[in-house]
Parts: C-alpha cells; sequence; structure tokens
C-alpha cells in the first residue's frame, strides 16, 4: 500500500509540473527555424535566396530589402577576399521580451574574422514576422 502511495504521488507531481509548462508557440518555432533556414543561406553563400526569405517573412518593405541585396551582395565581394571563406554558422542565443518581442543572435564565420547577424522578430496581429534585420562585426550585445 506504501508503494502505491508513493507512485501515486510521482504520479501527480510529474503531472503537474507538465501542466505548468508554457504551451508550445508553433508560429514562433516557425520563425525561428525560418531565421536558421536564412542563416544557412548566408552560410552557403546564397544570398539572393536569404533575402527572398526575408522579403516574404517580414514587415520590412520590399524596397528596402531590395536595396539591402545590393548592399550585401558588394560587401560579401568584400568580405570573402578580406576575411576568406565562410567556415559556419551558429546560432549564439536570443533574447525575450515577455512573449511577443525576440531578438535572436548568429555568427557567421569566415577563415579570419566573422559576422555578427541578428534578427528582431515581433508577434503581430496575424502571427510572428521579422521586423528587423541587421549584421555587422559588433558583439557588445552578445558578451553581456
Amino acid at each position: 500500500m506504501y508503494k502505491v502511495l508513493i507512485l501515486s504521488f510521482f504520479v501527480f507531481i510529474i503531472g503537474s509540473c507538465h501542466r505548468n509548462q508554457p504551451p508550445l508557440d508553433v508560429e514562433k518555432q516557425k520563425i525561428d527555424k525560418l531565421c536558421d533556414s536564412m542563416m544557412s543561406l548566408f552560410r552557403d553563400e546564397k544570398l539572393k535566396e536569404a533575402l527572398t526569405l526575408l522579403k516574404k517573412n517580414s514587415v520590412i518593405a520590399e524596397s528596402t530589402i531590395d536595396t539591402l541585396e545590393s548592399t550585401v551582395n558588394a560587401q560579401f565581394k568584400d568580405y570573402l577576399p578580406a576575411y576568406g571563406k565562410i567556415v559556419g554558422m551558429e546560432f549564439i542565443r536570443e533574447h525575450k521580451i515577455k512573449d511577443f518581442i525576440s531578438k535572436r543572435f548568429y555568427i557567421l564565420r569566415f577563415e579570419k574574422y566573422y559576422l555578427k547577424f541578428d534578427f528582431t522578430i515581433y508577434k503581430t496581429n496575424i502571427g510572428w514576422a521579422v521586423t528587423n534585420f541587421k549584421y555587422d562585426e559588433d558583439i557588445i550585445e552578445l558578451l553581456f
């Protein structure tokens, strides 16, 4: 009888813990995977495809992304000889504000240097969307 009570207690505790977990936000998981996919495309030097994904999943004006595309292409032509080949991409961390805004940080690794990429994502009335996209070499946000 004592074993049955102990077993019942553990089942109750495990069930209680499971109920207290926040529900999975499937839309948030999709936008996270989108950011991962964009970074994989950057890693593979498929810049146009990465920015096409950004166009389809952001609130950033298409004309702004078109301008960004020409800037990215020009800069990557300069980066590759100076930084060396791209050797990988790493997800670093995510900063969240409640359950409606998030900033995801990645590092694109070159043989001789790096670039930090960040995506600001926001939960709009119709779902999650990228509201800002930026890349640079400033890693101060990642150090603290």
